[in-house]
């Protein structure tokens, strides 16, 4: 049986129920309304919030000594974008919309790092300042490293306003070679002779070895003069497939120069290219250099006397020019003569440049009559040594006439001219 409880007609209570159910359903459609009104008329709002990150980070050394010093810094940006915001004005039917972009900052308020076995010594900042969306700012920090190598990570703590704050920890490195990346290192040095003559060939190897702790593979050697004076007639382009760490290989080399290469040093450029045990391709290029230097050839290119012809014991000159004829000057030059005769016997001349002379000059006198061999020693200085060369320099010595056979003859012949005169004069008065 069921039992059915209504309210007497015109009761009151009954009228107060149905005016409340009615009231609350009439507040939320005004609600709805205000809801809907707001979204079509001032539009809808959005906007990201301030996001604070380390964009990057920089310690300078790389690697800290114990007790040592560097500098950290840190940049810190904002990334956050700007709030967009749309308000629609007029009527709904126009469609008539504005947009209003307006940035959206964040305030650090305090940066500071904490060592966590490092000291640091200054970098504490307080009430940074605004950063903007997408703007970063950077932050150093002096720090000086304990005496117990290893890996640390000092802290950096960020306290913002207006958004989140952060915490971010920064490896440093003092004398750990733990996280040092290991690399081949290629090292090359050359075995040929000290120096090459102009308008000669040098003939040698090139040693390539790897110092580094891991291997090389693919290496590519490329050899090229680096001078216009010299040339590579030897394999230019070498392929190795790999070189382990401690391992060398030889590389034949031929240098071909003129004799119009210039002394002094020329250089080859070699260039490197191989990769790592991790795949990376490294570049690398060496300069070897080569030492061009002429060697001096000097020889007696002539042999004068003043007068041009001596007589036994008179007073002369003797001039002997020596020429160099070879690819290098000859520095210090100087003569020296071994004859049986009294007068200067050693001259000096000095530098004699290539393809040019320069005169030795002895003043002598009393040579004794007939073919004189005089012997003649040259010495010459190139690169810090001494050469000498050894000659024989011949003169004819013109025997001393009688100083009263001129004058008697003389004196003879005018007497013979006056006796005849006499004679045919004496004729002539005696007819």
């Amino acid at each position: 049986m069921t039992h059915v409880s209504a309210c007497p007609a015109g009761s009151t209570p009954c009228r107060i129920k149905k005016e409340t159910a009615h009231n609350r359903i009439v507040c939320i459609l005004i609600s709805l309304s205000i809801i809907l009104a707001g979204v079509g008329f001032f539009g809808v709002v959005t906007a990201s919030e301030p996001t604070i990150v380390v964009s990057s980070y920089e310690v300078r050394p790389d690697v800290i000594m114990p007790g040592g010093s560097a500098l950290i810094t840190v940049h810190v940006s904002n990334t956050a974008k700007g709030a967009t915001i749309t308000k629609v004005g007029g009527d709904q039917t126009t469609g008539q919309s504005v947009t209003e972009t307006r940035d959206i900052n964040v305030y650090l308020s305090d940066v500071s790092l904490f060592g966590n076995g490092l000291q640091v010594e200054s970098g504490d900042y307080r009430r940074v300042g605004e950063v903007g969306p997408g703007q970063s700012v950077p932050l150093t920090f002096l720090v000086q490293a304990p005496h117990q190598s290893g890996i640390y990570f000092p802290e950096l703590h960020i306290a913002t306003e207006g958004g989140r704050s952060l915490k971010y920890p920064i490896p440093v490195n003092v004398n750990d070679d733990s996280l040092v990346q290991k690399n081949p290192a290629l090292q090359i040095t050359k075995e040929i002779p000290p120096s090459v003559i102009p308008g000669e060939n040098a003939e040698g190897v090139l040693v390539l070895r790897n110092d580094g702790e891991t291997a090389a593979s693919e290496i590519m050697v490329n050899i090229s003069p680096a001078s216009p004076e010299i040339s590579v007639t030897s394999q230019v382009v070498t392929h190795i497939s790999r070189l382990g760490p401690g391992e060398d290989m030889s590389i034949p080399l031929m240098v071909t120069t003129s004799r119009k290469t210039p002394e002094g040093i020329s250089l080859l450029s070699c260039t490197l290219q191989y990769s790592t045990a991790a795949g990376t391709i490294l570049h690398q290029t060496e300069q070897v250099p080569v030492k061009i230097s002429g060697k001096p050839d000097l020889a007696i290119a002539a042999v004068t006397s003043d007068p041009v012809r001596i007589s036994e014991g008179m007073p002369f000159s003797l001039i002997v020019r020596i020429e160099n004829t070879g690819t290098g000057d000859a520095n210090g030059v100087r003569a020296v003569i071994d004859a049986p005769v009294r007068g200067t016997k050693e001259a000096f001349v000095g530098k004699i440049e290539t393809n040019n002379d320069g005169p030795a000059v002895f003043y002598l006198q009393d040579a004794p009559a007939g073919d004189v061999q005089i012997p003649i020693t040259i010495r010459m200085e190139h690169e810090g040594a001494e050469y000498v060369m050894d000659d024989l320099i011949s003169l004819t010595i013109a025997p001393r006439g009688n100083p009263l056979f001129i004058p008697s003859v003389v004196i003879l012949c005018l007497l013979g001219v006056g006796i005849v005169m006499y004679h045919r004069r004496k004729s002539v008065n005696g007819r």
